[in-house]
């Protein structure tokens, strides 16, 4: 499978107000409470309680929310790739805007995995026996990796509902690597209605159960079996969202294309000088090198357009 199967609490603010011992008629009192209420939830999100928590933080123009692949620690080289080209991307199409970036298993913004939180197993862990493992779309085998991928997609639901919740003029887009990909994409299936039209634009690499489609980046690869590593998933995203998702496959990567000898070129350990070869450069773990830049393009533009920043891709 590869070397991954791939961050003021307002809520019951009831300070009383001494204005100069002068007491100033109720309707005046109310007027200034609901405007303060509407002004606070529209700016700071209410920190809830759980193990998905959203640390409170001033509402952003953008919230980008992405999930690591397997293997890959948080704050991850992969994870500063994505996080680097989207800020960058963001600022060139649509200069000004504010960006949070929110990063599955690290809410805080810390580097060090939150209690709970998604885990992106390594290799190491993803065999196992799942005696949940029910659905089709489930190896009962797998069941690190199983276990791993209901973890995230509890987070991906948690967070992105809190986030529509809290900041409604926020535009949201969501990133997902490997493991991150299909935890990601099962858990859009559960996001309520409102929050998945919240959604500008879903992007994804590496996706061990990827599927031809409109959505893929994939133009010389090859998909013999129809879907990657996994099986395929039955719809591959929500319909809400397909037209706004782009799926990325490197034609050397056996995860996503379900071609699993080509795994055995990511034991390469360095292809700097070697680039110029599909193989040393469009792998399951290249996806920094050739992937982040267009697919992040795509992202802040899409984000943009439908936010109305912009009137046409540029």
């Amino acid at each position: 499978m590869g070397v991954h199967l791939m961050r003021r609490d307002l809520a019951g603010v009831n300070k009383k107000r001494e204005l100069g011992g002068i007491l100033r008629p109720a309707k005046a009192l109310m007027a200034v409470a609901v405007v303060i209420a509407a002004a606070a939830t529209a700016c700071t999100p209410v920190a809830p309680s759980g193990p998905f928590a959203v640390p409170a933080a001033p509402c952003a123009d953008v919230v980008l929310v992405t999930a690591r692949g397997s293997s890959q620690d948080v704050a991850s080289w992969e994870s500063v790739s994505i996080n680097r080209n989207f800020r960058k991307q963001l600022a060139s199409v649509a200069p000004g805007r504010s960006l949070r970036i929110l990063e599955l298993g690290d809410l805080n913004g810390d580097a060090v995995l939150d209690p709970g939180g998604y885990p992106a197993v390594g290799f190491d862990r993803i065999v196992g026996v799942d005696p949940r493992a029910a659905s089709p779309e489930d190896y009962a085998i797998l069941g690190g990796y199983n276990e791993s991928r209901r973890v995230g997609a509890a987070e991906a639901v948690s967070v992105l509902e809190q986030i529509a919740a809290s900041c409604p003029n926020s535009r949201l887009a969501v990133v997902g690597t490997s493991m991150g990909a299909d935890s990601i994409a099962l858990g859009l299936r559960q996001v309520s209605q409102a929050t998945e039209e919240r959604i500008d634009t879903l992007q994804l690499f590496g996706d061990p159960r990827f599927t031809r489609g409109p959505w893929a980046r994939a133009a010389r690869v090859e998909v013999p079996s129809g879907h990657g590593l996994l099986g395929p998933r039955v719809p591959y995203v929500p319909a809400g969202i397909a037209s706004r998702t782009a799926s990325w496959c490197g034609e050397f990567d056996g995860t996503c294309s379900g071609v699993w000898p080509l795994s055995i070129f990511q034991v390469i350990a360095d292809c700097s000088e070697l680039r110029q070869f599909a193989w040393c450069s469009r792998r399951h773990v290249d996806y920094d090198y050739w992937a982040h830049e267009p697919a992040m393009r795509e992202a802040a533009e899409e984000v943009s357009l439908r936010a109305g920043w912009i009137t046409a891709a540029p």
